[in-house]
């Protein structure tokens, strides 16, 4: 996110765009909620969205859980730092009635040793990444905002596919290079794009605007698992993990 490269490439390209959400993220020990092995989604960013899971067994039987928060802010503090410490009393008020039976979040939240706050920012998609035997790939090539692994999962497939045409084309370093952006500049330029409309939490989207944030006791009251596999099926074709795009990657190797 802070490629010296990039910043070279294109001096002019100017500041990350604010998404108009802001999130905190932190680990806390706690005994295991639900079924002890639980990945959770709450809410969703009009009023406050929490993904929570956990990271780490513990011999005492507590678990470390990784959580972050995100809700809708107008404006925020910090730039692309991802290491700025945050204050949980700046998300609390979102949060303060967040107790349920299976866990009380406040409590969970205020047990945290760090929390740290980074806003929700991207960067338009390039025209070109590679420059004579010169390539960006990753966070250089496609910021985008850390939301269902984005990062890390596209930086995955660069590598894999910039491996692949290395190997591919060994007399030719700069046509693989080449050859490379014109695979993978499209398909992360989609997946940038999309995560400002449709990202891969959308299901939550929908959740909350039929149900007007009301409570209710089990997911199938508002949607089918139809409707709910059509929703997360979509965002992982554009992503490139779909079922069928993975089975053709394991092919094509």
């Amino acid at each position: 996110m802070h490629s010296a490269l990039r910043r070279q490439l294109y001096p002019q390209e100017g500041e990350p765009k604010y998404t108009g959400y802001n999130m905190w993220r932190g680990v806390a020990r706690w005994p295991p909620i639900l079924g002890g092995a639980s990945m959770t989604r709450a809410g969703w960013l009009k009023n406050g969205k929490m993904v929570l899971y956990p990271i780490r067994h513990h011999e005492d039987g507590t678990q470390l859980l990784n959580w972050v928060f995100e809700v809708e802010t107008e404006t925020h503090r910090s730039r692309r730092d991802w290491n700025r410490p945050g204050e949980v009393d700046d998300f609390m008020p979102w949060i303060r009635d967040w107790v349920f039976d299976w866990l009380d979040v406040p409590a969970m939240v205020r047990a945290s040793e760090l929390v740290l706050e980074f806003p929700m920012v991207d960067q338009d998609p390039l025209p070109r990444w590679t420059f004579g035997r010169v390539t960006l790939l990753g966070d250089a090539a496609h910021p985008m905002v850390p939301r269902g692994s984005n990062g890390a999962g596209q930086s995955v497939l660069d590598a894999r596919c910039l491996a692949d045409l290395l190997a591919k084309h060994a007399d030719d370093p700069e046509g693989a290079l080449k050859a490379y952006e014109a695979v993978r500049l499209p398909a992360t330029t989609q997946v940038v794009l999309t995560n400002r409309k449709n990202p891969p939490d959308a299901i939550l989207r929908e959740v909350f605007l039929r149900t007007g944030d009301r409570p209710f006791t089990r997911i199938e009251e508002v949607m089918t698992r139809e409707e709910m596999l059509a929703i997360t099926g979509g965002y992982k074709q554009v992503a490139g993990y779909d079922l069928e795009s993975l089975k053709a990657k394991a092919g094509a190797a």
